[in-house]
């Protein structure tokens, strides 16, 4: 099984800390791997989180809500990461398939936003090979709780 936390730190492209989600204690964006340029080269250390880094409001309040554990047995694709010029869902746009079981979060595998319609993720490129992570549910929603706390209070 996995750790998941939250916690403040400064990816690539900002220009000081913010808040990320950390998989065994490495930032999302260093622990995905196979986000892909059109050169063919990985990109993924260049993203920021979508939840807290999207300016338009309607694509913020949807990145938070299905980072939230739905119904036991449901999956969700989620959008994680976006690019930091941009920071909207017309960039790359990095989603995980998560899926919620009785005690457990599982982000099945992850991909590149392949079509979005109003700020929803349509379509998917899965990235190859599968990169898998498993979460104790309390685990996954104090990180998210956190993720969100820092966001709104600690995040200037």
């Amino acid at each position: 099984m996995n750790t998941i936390d939250a916690g403040m730190h400064k990816s690539r492209t900002a220009n000081s800390p913010h808040p990320v989600l950390r998989i065994d204690g490495v930032p999302l964006e260093q622990w995905i791997k196979g986000v892909k340029d059109v050169a063919g080269d990985d990109m993924t250390d260049y993203l920021v989180p979508a939840q807290g880094w999207l300016i338009d409001q309607a694509d913020y309040d949807n990145a938070w809500h299905l980072l939230g554990p739905q119904s036991e047995g449901s999956a969700t694709v989620v959008p994680v990461l976006v690019c930091a010029n941009d920071m909207d869902m017309n960039c790359t746009v990095v989603v995980v398939e998560q899926t919620v079981n009785a005690d457990t979060v599982v982000w099945e595998r992850f991909g590149q936003a392949v079509d979005v319609r109003h700020g929803i993720v349509t379509s998917v490129k899965w990235i190859t090979p599968h990169q898998k992570a498993v979460f104790p549910l309390s685990s996954f929603r104090a990180a998210a709780a956190e993720m969100k706390r820092l966001t709104d209070e600690v995040w200037t």
